[in-house]
């Protein structure tokens, strides 16, 4: 009787053991770490409407002195468009100028993503820079870079530096400078202008090849 009373009491062990391992729980699997979805850039007119909406609540006479892409890694740029964007609008009426700038996401430097206003500072009509209505901008940069790059395939001392210098920056101004009929989109090959192999002026109303520019 003890005998048979001590098997089963070892059974009922052996069950509890079994059943407690069993039921432990399984080790937590490891948090999945999802990339950061990249930000798409814009073109140069896409960036117009962008500031020009902020703009004009500020201004409704402003008006388009310059505009100049930037770069921010989480927009990884395409021909004719950027992750950030730098306008300057002008208000005749306030004697007056406004710095907006237009970013596709957050970034370093205190970027911000959308459209966003820097302060005022005075204005003085300059004859050689003039500002324009942003109706005036009928091409956009995807097309100016794409009569650009046309011009470089007709043309052998810029195709052999293109490629000599595969990695080289494409950078974007527009601007109504000078005696010129109507505001041009300068295409500049290089880092800055004053560091560039050589620049095109497209006419950013018609999309006609101007001139070339060292």
């Amino acid at each position: 009787m003890e005998r048979k009373l001590l098997t089963a009491t070892s059974l009922t062990l052996l069950a509890l053991i079994t059943t407690g391992c069993s039921d432990s729980p399984a080790p937590a699997k490891q948090a999945e770490v999802k990339k950061p979805v990249e930000a798409l850039p814009i073109s140069g007119q896409s960036a117009i409407f962008q500031t020009f909406q902020v703009a004009r609540t500020w201004a409704p006479d402003a008006m388009l002195l310059k505009l100049e892409n930037g770069d921010i890694p989480e927009a990884k740029a395409q021909p004719g468009k950027y992750g950030l964007w730098r306008a300057i609008y002008v208000s005749r009426s306030k004697n007056v100028r406004r710095e907006y700038t237009y970013a596709a996401a957050d970034s370093e430097g205190g970027v911000i993503k959308g459209a966003r206003a820097g302060a005022d500072s005075g204005y003085a009509a300059n004859p050689q820079v003039h500002p324009f209505a942003v109706q005036e901008v009928r091409v956009d940069t995807v097309a100016a870079h794409e009569t650009a790059m046309k011009e470089v395939e007709g043309d052998a001392q810029m195709k052999k530096v293109l490629a000599e210098n595969k990695d080289l920056p494409v950078q974007y101004l527009l601007e109504w400078t000078g005696s010129a009929p109507k505001p041009q989109w300068r295409v500049i090959f290089g880092v800055t202008v004053s560091q560039s192999k050589f620049s095109i002026l497209i006419d950013a109303n018609s999309g006609k090849f101007v001139r070339k520019l060292r």
